[in-house]
């Protein structure tokens, strides 16, 4: 499986995506992840599973639902209740390009998995993730330290 870096995040210039949830994953930046698959979601069949090397945490709004999440991956801090994220979902940002060996610098679309049968699903279902917002990927052969 390749492994990728997320070396950089950014809000969705469209407005789409969980905005506030960007300052907490730039703070936990560079993430290394392992493409374990590709989905089919309802709108393109390009997007990745990709296992994160260390969890990270998210706090999602106040309107989050938290029964979507499964107990065992809630936990509180000192800023609240949180998630921990182990996957996420990636796609490229720009239509007509994809995800491949050797990238750098490549834009995509990424998302936290939220439910974590998500991994054994068929089709990619929107509601088992949250919409982070656009990041940039490496392909590296090997992942560097992190801040973990």
């Amino acid at each position: 499986m390749a492994t990728v870096i997320v070396r950089a995040v950014d809000y969705d210039q469209s407005g789409f995506g969980e905005a506030h949830a960007v300052p907490e994953l730039q703070q936990q930046l560079p993430l290394a992840a392992k493409l374990m698959r590709r989905l089919a979601g309802p709108d393109r069949d390009d997007y990745f599973l990709a296992v994160l090397e260390h969890a990270i945490k998210y706090h999602p709004s106040a309107q989050f639902d938290w029964t979507r999440p499964q107990s065992e991956f809630i936990a509180t801090d000192a800023d609240g209740q949180f998630l921990w994220v182990y996957a996420v979902i990636i796609a490229s940002l720009r239509a007509g390009t994809q995800i491949h060996a050797g990238m750098k610098s490549f834009p995509v679309r990424m998302a936290y998995v939220i439910d974590q049968t998500v991994g054994r699903d068929a089709q990619l279902e929107f509601s088992k993730c949250d919409s982070i917002g656009w990041a940039t990927i490496d392909d590296v052969d090997e992942p560097p330290a992190g801040p973990h």
